[in-house]
């Protein structure tokens, strides 16, 4: 098989351990045995997972898209919510081939934009990005929460918002 010869497919829950190692590659460290059910939200929520994968089946690539509303733009956001290559793979055109993978799945969905966010030490990732035709635009400022996971059924926890979600 010729160096950059791979394929992109959907991810499924056998390739938890994969995924679990490129999670682990890009910082966001990730049990295997958790990965499955994350992989069935994003495809509840309508998003994809693919994973670039060579002739044998290694996996070289990942990336998880998702789909969303916003009130300032006029039509859905598409979201690069996670995209790892492999160390090892790296330089074989992985990355080039899962956002143009990303930019045919948002116009599918009826995007009108496509945004991704990066951490501020990915240098490669800042210059890789523009150079696909995604150029920066601006900060993302976040944090965590200690959000108790909602489940079916259970009561809102205290604290809950005096308007009710839709």
């Amino acid at each position: 098989m010729a160096e950059n010869s791979f394929r992109l497919r959907n991810a499924v829950p056998e390739d938890a351990q994969a995924i679990a190692d490129l999670l682990a590659e890009l910082e966001h460290p990730a049990s295997a045995a958790d990965v499955p059910a994350r992989i069935q939200a994003i495809l509840a929520e309508g998003g994809a997972v693919l994973l670039a994968v060579d002739e044998d089946g290694t996996r070289l690539g990942l990336m998880s898209l998702a789909r969303h509303s916003a009130l300032h733009t006029p039509g859905p956001v598409g979201y690069i919510t996670a995209l790892v290559t492999a160390g090892a793979a790296r330089r074989r055109g992985v990355g080039r081939a899962l956002v143009e993978a990303a930019r045919v799945w948002a116009i599918h969905h009826c995007c009108v934009r496509m945004s991704v966010t990066s951490a501020n030490h990915r240098s490669d990732a800042h210059a890789f990005y523009p150079a696909m035709g995604m150029p920066y635009t601006g900060k993302r400022f976040s944090t965590s929460l200690d959000s108790p996971r909602e489940t079916e059924g259970e009561d809102k926890p205290s604290g809950a918002p005096q308007w009710t979600p839709q």
